[in-house]
């Protein structure tokens, strides 16, 4: 698994999400496709950095790409935790659709990245999300799944 193509520019991480093309159930798919109403085989993703990616599964861009993936892309860095501007509106979180998303996380994800480094992150990023839907966050302390 390549580790840098599958950390979104916003900081999510691809491989750990519901709808990536490894991990998606037939269940997800269809529950995902009647919600935004589109048929079933389109829900799948490759993640957010390939030419389908967040243009089209993911529910806040509505097929009308990602700005933050633009922006992003036209700064030439790799996700927004190398901006001067981070962190950015492009970023903000997403109360209406928080219990279905990952994307509230993606503030904490891009400031663990800046603190630690890609690779370490990656170990800890599919348990942050695990973590965000099924757990609690105590202050002063790293997620765990305690």
């Amino acid at each position: 698994m390549d580790i840098k193509e599958l950390t979104a520019p916003c900081g999510l991480a691809c491989w750990a999400c519901g709808i990536y093309k490894d991990n998606i159930t037939e269940e997800v798919a269809q529950a995902t496709a009647a919600r935004l109403n589109m048929l079933i085989e389109d829900v799948a993703c490759d993640g957010c950095r390939s030419e389908k990616g967040c243009s089209v599964s993911v529910p806040m861009t509505q097929g009308k790409g990602c700005k933050t993936k633009e922006c992003v892309a036209s700064k030439g860095i790799h996700n927004c935790s190398e901006c001067n501007e981070f962190p950015c509106d492009y970023l903000m979180p997403v109360a209406d659709m928080a219990s279905m998303v990952p994307h509230n996380t993606k503030i904490y994800n891009l400031s663990r990245i800046k603190l630690i480094g890609l690779e370490e992150w990656a170990n800890e990023a599919p348990m942050i999300q695990q973590k965000y839907f099924k757990g609690k966050f105590a202050y002063g302390q790293a997620p765990t799944l305690d």
